[in-house]
């Protein structure tokens, strides 16, 4: 009978090994040639849109995470390197990490393709009218609201910038991104409508919000906004009393109030009002999800 024995020994004193070896290597050279290029996008919300636009073409890595704010956050040193590692950085224009690490990130690569996706969107001025208590926005950015992803309309405009910076980065895949931000303006489009039609004939359409990031969906419905935060401070004990009676005095059924905020003042005008507090994700991937529930709140609370 043949013996296996040799066999087994000369495998375990060195053909194995080497085999082993050579497996875990082109395992890993698989990979690698697998991996698709990097893409940095600064919130979640972009994400939905370079995704759905790239497809599987390019990784995509967000910077900012759940719960934490844009407005204060601060890359960690891993993130600088992963994102000079990206082939392109899509940003909103001037979040406050943004303003104040964006020349960092360059620095390390000064071939990054920064893809600002805001710069073909009509942006609002912030408003710090006291007596009428309609504080847009407080993001440190030159008074201007950069809160544009949660609009239809711009939502539009960002789809677009994503596709032509994809096209650039990839000119092989021109078409299929042209495709896919083809689909993906139709279900925008279908989202706008069925927000219009959740809010057609909406009585009481001013709505009290803890963090001002919904002026352009207001300014797209015809909604208007009120916020109790204002240049990133809790109101005073005068601010809470303007509130409240405005609120009145406006019919607010809803007040919304962020993920990543507490949010205690907004809840105690909610209670001296009797106003149904919601929570809301603004910075969340599902952003058409999200659209779509901000709308229904407001819709259901006229029941």
């Amino acid at each position: 009978m043949y013996s296996l024995s040799p066999l087994l020994r000369t495998f375990h004193g060195g053909l194995l090994p080497l085999c082993i070896l050579s497996l875990v290597l082109c395992t890993s050279c698989a990979d690698t040639l697998s991996s698709a290029p990097r893409l940095t996008v600064s919130i979640s919300p972009l994400r939905y849109f370079v995704e759905g636009i790239g497809g599987d073409a390019f990784e995509v890595a967000t910077l900012v995470p759940a719960g934490a704010s844009p407005e204060t956050y601060e890359l960690t040193p891993q993130q600088v390197v992963e994102v000079s590692d990206s082939r392109a950085y899509f940003s909103i224009g001037t979040l406050g990490f943004e303003k104040t690490r964006l020349r960092r990130l360059t620095d390390n690569n000064p071939e990054l393709y920064i893809v600002n996706v805001s710069d073909s969107i009509p942006l609002l001025a912030m408003e710090h009218d006291h007596d009428h208590g309609s504080g847009e926005d407080h993001d440190h950015s030159d008074g201007i609201d950069l809160h544009v992803w949660t609009s239809t309309s711009s939502a539009r405009a960002i789809a677009l910038r994503v596709r032509d910076a994809l096209c650039t980065l990839d000119t092989a895949r021109a078409d299929e991104f042209r495709h896919r931000c083809d689909s993906l303006l139709t279900r925008i489009d279908s989202l706008d409508a069925r927000i219009r039609q959740r809010l057609t004939g909406l009585r009481h359409r001013t709505f009290l919000i803890y963090h001002p990031a919904l002026a352009y969906f207001a300014r797209d419905y015809g909604l208007r906004q009120l916020a109790v935060e204002q240049d990133g401070k809790e109101p005073s004990a005068e601010r809470m009393q303007q509130l409240i009676h405005l609120a009145r005095t406006e019919g607010v059924k809803v007040v919304f109030i962020q993920e990543e905020h507490a949010g205690r003042a907004a809840r105690r005008v909610a209670e001296a009002v009797g106003g149904r507090v919601v929570r809301i994700a603004p910075l969340s991937h599902d952003w058409e999800g999200e659209m779509l529930r901000i709308a229904e709140a407001l819709a259901a609370a006229e029941h």
